[in-house]
């Protein structure tokens, strides 16, 4: 008698399970793990260089006053770098700040320092805007099987570089590249690559980014997802990272050696309520059009700038008829939505959000808002897919040529808002562009350090401070 059954003929329950658990894999490998299919040359990797280097500059070009480049701030400045200027490299890496482990903001702060000491805060800028384009980059890549032509996939990828929220928090500085990390994570865990490269790379990336945060625990069900699609060496690869990094973070909380409070819990129905009503809005408008960003730079809050309420009620409400409206295209079939792919980027939009806000103050600090925004772009991009232009699974691609346009208006019009929104909020003014220039700090750190018995300078502004070693300058 088979092993699959037992007396009488009947199935097993174990076989069903197993039959169920087949088709499940079966589905989610074309709908949301679907194989590359792009092989790697010398041009795309030549224009992929090219996007980290554009995105990199467009990015640092956004920071205002003496610029990203001559300044530095928030834990860059208080940790990273005076623990690369008077640490042992291995101590900092071990060592952990609110609960847990920043392993390659730290490796990026030992190769800043060194350079001379005034190159320094350069240096982590522009490593740190290099990993806002390396995420867009992903993006871009793990996208192709999904959206196929390349102005799409772009649409995605530009973002990450230039997110139009967020950055009174995040501003090319590398304590806050893994709010960036979470959309490029989503991206990493959807891609199954086909180059040799792609597959030592997407593993790295993983374990570099989850020993740098513990967020990257909220993809838990899309890794698990993965695991029943794809077996391979490189979904395996990529699993392990996942947990070994995640491990190494809850080590720390586990040995007691955590300095952040474990007392904070924020309501998830209020954390739902304000993504309706604040990340939504800033993803669709902006920041500067909602008011603000709604706390100060130590992430206390502050009263919004609302010149008119009912404006400010409208632009609101406004947001969330456009998700609506894009909603009812797809359903409507006017476009080829990808259903997988918008559901699965909408839910871990609003996973991600709920999770990052439940351990800490009932405030929404711009930086979490970063991560839920991108993710409703893919969501809504998702959903515009043009139908019958892009080689889609639908396979329509005849009609007339008016027929062809019209099926690129709505992701056209969303493209386009969303270019007005990034322009509008393109620059901005936050507590690194009030800073003093790195430059300046430095000459004063070196008249000072002439004096007899000095061994050390300390720059401070606002809450953070960075001890400069006289044998530095």
């Amino acid at each position: 008698m088979s092993s699959q059954t037992k007396a009488g003929g009947l199935p097993l329950a174990g076989s069903r399970g197993l039959s169920l658990l087949s088709r499940l894999s079966a589905w989610l490998r074309p709908a949301l793990f679907p194989q590359s299919s792009e092989g790697m040359t010398g041009r795309k990797f030549l224009a992929g260089f090219l996007f980290v280097v554009a995105g990199a500059a467009a990015s640092l070009a956004r920071t205002s006053g003496p610029g990203a480049l001559n300044t530095t701030w928030i834990e860059d400045a208080g940790n990273f770098l005076t623990d690369a200027l008077n640490r042992p490299v291995l101590t900092t890496l071990t060592t952990q700040v609110n609960g847990y482990y920043e392993l390659v903001p730290r490796l990026a702060s030992a190769i800043a320092v060194a350079f001379p000491v005034s190159w320094a805060p350069g240096v982590m800028s522009v490593l740190a805007a290099a990993q806002y384009a390396m995420f867009g980059l992903i993006a871009y890549i793990a996208s192709g099987p999904h959206l196929r032509t390349p102005w799409l996939r772009l649409l995605l990828a530009a973002p990450a570089c230039l997110v139009p929220l967020g950055y009174t928090q995040a501003n090319n500085d590398l304590a806050t590249v893994q709010f960036i990390a979470l959309y490029g994570l989503f991206w990493l865990v959807l891609w199954r690559p086909v180059t040799r490269a792609g597959q030592v790379c997407a593993p790295v990336i993983m374990l570099g980014s989850t020993l740098t945060s513990i967020l990257p625990l909220f993809f838990a069900p899309l890794v698990a997802a993965r695991l029943i699609a794809d077996r391979s060496k490189t979904t395996i690869a990529v699993a392990v990272c996942w947990a070994v990094g995640l491990a190494t973070q809850w080590s720390v909380q586990l040995r007691g050696m955590s300095n952040r409070s474990n007392q904070l819990f924020t309501s998830p129905l209020w954390s739902l309520g304000n993504y309706v009503t604040r990340t939504v809005p800033r993803a669709i408008f902006g920041e500067r059009a909602l008011g603000g960003p709604g706390t100060n730079y130590r992430g206390s809050p502050v009263p919004l700038s609302i010149p008119n309420m009912a404006v400010h009620e409208a632009l609101i409400w406004g947001a969330c008829a456009i998700v609506v409206a894009v909603v009812v295209i797809a359903l409507a079939r006017l476009t080829a939505p990808q259903w997988p792919l918008a559901v699965t980027a909408l839910a871990f939009s609003v996973l991600i959000f709920v999770g990052e806000i439940i351990d800490n103050y009932p405030i929404v600090q711009p930086r979490y808002v970063i991560a839920p925004a991108l993710l409703l772009y893919t969501a809504i991009v998702a959903m515009l897919r043009p139908r019958g232009v892009t080689g889609d699974v639908t396979g329509d691609v005849s009609g007339s040529r008016p027929r062809r346009v019209l099926a690129w208006v709505p992701v056209t019009v969303f493209a386009l808002l969303l270019g007005v929104v990034i322009g509008f909020n393109y620059r901005v003014v936050n507590t690194r562009s009030e800073s003093p220039p790195w430059t300046a700090v430095v000459a004063a750190a070196r008249q000072s350090c002439m004096k007899p018995g000095m061994a050390d300078y300390e720059y401070s502004h606002l809450w953070w401070h960075v001890q400069i070693p006289c044998s530095r300058v």
